[in-house]
């Protein structure tokens, strides 16, 4: 009796030592695609901009395509393609007879609905374009400038209307989703960062030794202002906004060198912790993460969740992490020479690939279904990992 509960008590442990564990899949090559979509010409670019609807059973593809008659414009296109068989459901062309070829090598905007909002520098015109792939709207708009698609609808077109050191001024214009213009305000400053909920704007003085920053709305109303120490330096550009609202700022202050301070949306000050000069740091959904000699860290706001260091890691190009919250609630962490699928708690690694052919780059995972652009072979590729 006493040998068999003994038995039992091996089994019961050996089942949830292997049950806890996690093993990784390392792929240095995928498996026949599901499907793959393309231009066909070497010239034609598939632009790494996709974007899945699950529950559309649609992933959207932004690629170039030209006329007939001429091959010396090229012009982009809007593709609705089906996520489980790979045809297209519909296209958009953005050319307009007597008018011209859009182009852009900035990404599309995506709202909830499947509407999608295409900005082209040249010619300074805004497309919406319906779920079912037709125009529902373009206008022109009055100066060149980036757009951004915020949470609440609003499209904001922010403008720099002045450079001059100390004296930087930024013109925004915002819209609704019918394409009519509800405001056009002139604030002081540089826009540096925009998430879909808020706009940082950095102000500095002429001799760049006192920074501000102006924390905006969707509406362009200041929520607050954080000043930082006199005699530090910043590049709000690296500022990181985090899913939860929090904000990250990097500074290099006076006498502890390089520090990341966090703010509240609302403008508490959260905590400050010293940070490597020669880091990397990238948001990753309601964290953040910091990467430096092959190593990634993540933390929350108590502070270091796990590390994990990737020693087989190719770093003879610099790395700049990108990271994202994937569908199933994981990380797809972008090393350049290598992507990883990694989970929240431990950075243990679900899915590592380092692919041989080097043309290849995961930029979208969720549940085993990935995609892969292929920038030189003009292509992109669905496949379903086992």
């Amino acid at each position: 009796m006493k040998q068999s509960i003994a038995v039992l008590l091996v089994s019961c442990l050996l089942f949830l030592s292997s049950s806890a564990s996690v093993s990784a899949e390392k792929w240095s090559k995928l498996p026949t695609p599901q499907w793959t979509q393309g231009t066909g010409s070497e010239y034609l670019e598939v632009k790494r901009d996709i974007h899945v609807l699950p529950n559309k059973k649609t992933v959207y593809m932004h690629m170039q395509d030209e006329k007939v008659y001429t091959k010396v414009w090229p012009y982009d296109t809007l593709k609705a393609i089906d996520l489980d068989t790979g045809k297209i459901k519909w296209t958009y062309h953005f050319y307009k007879a007597g008018i011209g070829y859009f182009n852009t090598e900035n990404s599309f905007l995506y709202a909830p609905n499947g509407t999608v909002y295409a900005y082209f520098e040249w010619g300074n015109v805004l497309f919406s374009i319906h779920a079912s792939g037709k125009e529902n709207w373009m206008i022109q708009l009055p100066e060149q400038g980036k757009m951004h698609l915020m949470k609440d609808g609003t499209l904001l077109h922010i403008v720099s209307t002045s450079s001059k050191a100390g004296e930087e001024t930024s013109t925004v214009y915002g819209y609704n989703k019918e394409g009519k213009q509800i405001f056009k305000k002139l604030i002081k400053g540089t826009v540096a960062k925009v998430s879909d909920t808020l706009i940082i704007v950095e102000n500095h003085s002429a001799s760049y030794t006192d920074f501000k920053a102006d924390i905006y709305n969707s509406s362009m109303n200041r929520v607050f202002r954080y000043s930082f120490p006199q005699g530090s330096y910043t590049d709000l550009s690296y500022s990181l906004l985090l899913s939860n609202g929090n904000i990250i700022f990097r500074a290099n202050l006076n006498k502890t060198g390089n520090r990341l301070i966090a703010l509240s949306s609302k403008g508490k000050v959260l905590w400050g912790r010293d940070i490597p000069g020669n880091s990397e740091i990238v948001a990753a959904g309601d964290n953040y993460m910091v990467y430096l000699n092959k190593t990634v860290s993540l933390y929350n706001t108590k502070g270091l969740v796990a590390k994990r260091t990737f020693s087989n890691l190719n770093t003879e190009i610099q790395i700049y992490p990108l990271a994202e919250i994937t569908g199933d609630d994981n990380i797809l962490l972008n090393l350049r020479t290598a992507q990883y699928v990694l989970d929240q708690k431990k950075l243990s690694v679900l899915q590592e690939f380092v692919l041989n052919d080097t043309d290849a780059e995961i930029i979208y995972y969720n549940d085993n279904t990935v995609f892969s652009h292929f920038e030189k072979a003009n292509k992109i590729a669905k496949y379903e990992l086992k």
